[in-house]
């Protein structure tokens, strides 16, 4: 668990708030499997705190519309993919490239977190994974990836090229808890002899990038609570179990197979879903 790099935190009062619940959590009854109702209690503060924080961060999570050029694929890849799909003509139509590009992910410890664009992005990594277990090769293309290439590759390669290729390296915790989420979630793919539906690995995913990109800002605050490790991981599941619930309530409207841009779309969508519900305690406060 954790995250890598030197980021501090946010200094912002919301994610200090959150710290010291974190902090100020009352320890459970002995570790267990399982998660208990009262559990989930005691989580809520916690839980609560950590969705206001996250929505400050990103203004995007307040819009009630998503942007739908926000998440183009030439507003999501990174600019070497980008540049080496227009040098081989590759992409949808070859025009992928734009004056609009930008990095894809978080840079910086002064930069504006970007949670709605960082689900698309592992959205689209998803999406690439169910696209090469249907043989797509056209969807495969768009993202610069080739379905031969892959299938030579075994199941941990392929996740490793997949996430490569719409990820890229980012050296930000932020880039490092996307990865993170994106890769259990290809792995549920593409290690399985049969997959997850499409709706349940975009639940999936969303529970654990929210989870990393809290552990981002808590995870000093986790490391420092006298608990033991067996206690630790058993907050962890709670947490995590807490997310999962929420995730459960939002409603997202499909029908057949996903493509790849329902797959970023609905895994931006279900983010800000997701955050709203679990903040929803905070605001009733």
């Amino acid at each position: 668990m954790g995250t890598s790099g030197s980021y501090g935190g946010s200094s912002r009062r919301a994610w200090r708030n959150a710290r010291q619940l974190l902090l100020d959590l009352p320890v459970g009854p002995a570790a267990g499997e399982t998660t208990s109702p009262e559990d989930l209690d005691r989580l809520e503060p916690l839980c609560a705190a950590i969705g206001d924080a996250l929505t400050g961060d990103d203004p995007f999570l307040n819009d009630p519309v998503l942007d739908g050029d926000m998440l183009s694929l030439d507003r999501l890849l990174p600019k070497a993919r980008l540049a080496g799909l227009a040098a081989s003509g590759g992409g949808s139509g070859g025009g992928l490239v734009s004056g609009k590009s930008q990095p894809a992910g978080r840079s910086g410890a002064g930069s504006r977190r970007q949670i709605v664009r960082g689900a698309a992005r592992g959205g689209a990594a998803l999406g690439a994974a169910y696209a090469f277990r249907r043989g797509d090769a056209r969807a495969l293309g768009d993202l610069g990836l080739d379905l031969d290439y892959l299938s030579s590759l075994g199941p941990v390669q392929q996740c490793a090229a997949i996430l490569d290729a719409v990820l890229g390296e980012g050296g930000h915790p932020d880039e490092y808890a996307l990865r993170k989420a994106s890769l259990q979630s290809l792995k549920d793919v593409l290690l399985s002899d049969v997959p997850p539906g499409e709706l349940d690995a975009l639940g999936g995913f969303v529970v654990s990038y929210v989870y990393e990109l809290a552990l981002v800002e808590l995870q000093s605050q986790l490391d420092a609570k006298s608990i033991d490790a067996n206690e630790s991981a058993r907050l962890e599941r709670s947490i995590k179990h807490f997310l999962q619930r929420s995730v459960s309530h939002a409603r997202i409207q499909t029908s057949g197979r996903l493509s790849s841009g329902d797959f970023r779309r609905m895994a931006a969508q279900l983010t800000k879903q997701a955050i709203q519900i679990i903040r929803a305690a905070s605001e009733a406060a």
